[in-house]
């Protein structure tokens, strides 16, 4: 035990294999608690978090309920895919995973409305019919995702507070990054940025620094509307009726 660390002490000998190989990119994300089986509210907003980038463009799609929970349904992750590519590709899951081609909430990279080639990413998914929120967390990358990950919510049914943050099993890449899908450098023993584990991790804090960093009465509409959508959901399955992602 003293000549390996914790994780891999952990994984070979306690058999936790919910913990990733290398060192997580967030402590804060604990699986067992974070990670399970989602619905799909199919008449809900989608949210939509993007990361562009030459290697692995990333798309994560989630909801919110009505508790505040911001629920990650499923990842698109593209190995040198073109912007049109990825854009095609988002659209096809989001009526995979809706039934439906939205009301859909985007948010990207803050650098979109400054860099030029990011700027033109911006335009080219305006012509798309995709308007890109690019709110800027001034340099505290994953700050806002910690504080999603420790705050805990009252939940009815459940016996205990539930993480304001949870993941699908749809997500294997996002999961992998967050638990410690990332290698570790064989001499500084710092987990490496790499792809694509790093684009899933990038997307889903673009989304949440975005969600946070919305407007209290944009918010409050969004809780109104995922409110609304389990008051009509929730009798129609108690009468035995099937709904598509239920």
């Amino acid at each position: 035990m003293r000549g390996m660390p914790p994780r891999g002490w952990s994984r070979e000998f306690e058999i936790a294999w919910d913990l990733g190989g290398g060192d997580p990119v967030l402590p804060e994300y604990v699986p067992a608690l974070m990670r399970r089986e989602i619905p799909v509210n199919p008449s809900a907003r989608m949210l939509r978090g993007w990361d562009f980038g030459q290697v692995c463009p990333v798309t994560i799609f989630a909801q919110v309920d009505a508790w505040g929970r911001l629920l990650v349904l499923a990842e698109l992750v593209l190995e040198h895919a073109s912007l049109t590519g990825q854009i095609e590709a988002t659209r096809a899951m989001t009526l995979d995973l809706l039934g439906a081609s939205g009301p859909c909430f985007d948010a990207g990279d803050p650098e979109a409305l400054h860099e030029m080639e990011l700027g033109s990413i911006r335009r080219e998914l305006l012509k798309a019919g995709i308007m890109l929120q690019t709110f800027s967390n001034h340099g505290r990358r994953f700050e806002g995702l910690r504080q999603r990950m420790l705050r805990r919510v009252l939940v009815p049914g459940e016996s205990e507070p539930s993480p304001a943050l949870l993941v699908s099993p749809r997500c294997p890449i996002l999961h992998s990054a967050l638990a410690g899908g990332f290698a570790c450098h064989p001499k500084t023993g710092k987990p490496q940025n790499t792809h694509p584990y790093k684009d899933a991790v990038d997307a889903l804090d673009y989304l949440n620094d975005n969600l946070m960093g919305a407007t209290a009465d944009w918010m409050q509409k969004l809780q109104k509307i995922a409110k609304q959508d389990c008051a009509w959901i929730v009798p129609l399955v108690g009468a035995g009726l099937t709904l598509r992602g239920w």
